[in-house]
């Protein structure tokens, strides 16, 4: 089967996207030779027209690859810990890259189109609980958030994208790497308690991209999400 065919089989098998945003998170590294074909799917769903305002793709660059042969500029060891809570909360058998979370409710090989495109489309049908909305203002931005459940986090997340890394070690040395979706900061900008709004401000550098979303602090379920793009000079 051509690889034509097999794209067109997984669009037609992808139900059409809803209205719920989706928040995909991949746990990735420069490191592993495994990662680079995920960094791109994550790229393609991101720039996928019948996608546009239904994804929000994110990439966490893990530090545990960062002792085999080539440090990722872009790794924190914060961005592990976070693939660990999700390994915990999601009963998956361990941590690997390159990992895509679906919603903080599905897990997937950070490659597999077919499964991520499909999830993408059942869960943009999901019900939304909730609301979060972005503004940004000369201080950075404002996050306007509410949710019917106790136990809510309020996330608030500083992505960019287009950076482009020669490796020189390592498992993908000699290549010349291009990343998006690269989380450089993430914030819990409020807890919610299921009867309260919050409104707080987040510096965030204009340059970046920003994505918010309630995440339900023990299930890692996310219930509602909204993004924003860097700021227009």
């Amino acid at each position: 089967m051509t690889a034509a065919a097999v794209f067109a089989i997984q669009l037609y098998s992808a139900p059409r996207p809803g209205d719920a945003p989706v928040v995909l998170e991949l746990f990735t590294s420069q490191g592993c030779s495994s990662c680079p074909p995920a960094d791109e799917l994550l790229r393609t769903l991101a720039n996928d027209a019948s996608l546009r305002g239904h994804v929000i793709p994110l990439a966490f660059h893990v530090d545990y690859w960062n002792s085999l042969g080539w440090r990722d500029p872009f790794s924190a060891h914060e961005w592990s810990q976070r693939q660990g809570d999700y390994v915990r909360a999601l009963h998956a058998a361990s941590a690997y890259t390159p990992q895509m979370v679906v919603d903080g409710a599905r897990q997937f090989v950070g490659s597999s189109s077919f499964e991520i495109r499909r999830a993408i489309g059942e869960e943009s049908h999901r019900a939304i609980a909730g609301t979060i909305a972005l503004t940004r203002d000369k201080d950075g931005v404002v996050v306007r958030a509410s949710s019917p459940h106790a136990n809510t986090d309020v996330i608030v997340v500083a992505y960019e994208n287009g950076a482009t890394t020669n490796v020189t070690r390592g498992e993908n040395g000699g290549r010349t790497l291009r990343n998006d979706g690269i989380v450089r900061t993430l914030v819990r900008a409020a807890t919610l308690d299921g009867t309260r709004a919050a409104e707080t401000r987040v510096a965030i550098e204009p340059q970046y991209e920003v994505a918010a979303f309630l995440q339900d602090r023990a299930t890692k379920k996310i219930d509602a999400a909204a993004s924003l793009g860097a700021a227009r000079h």
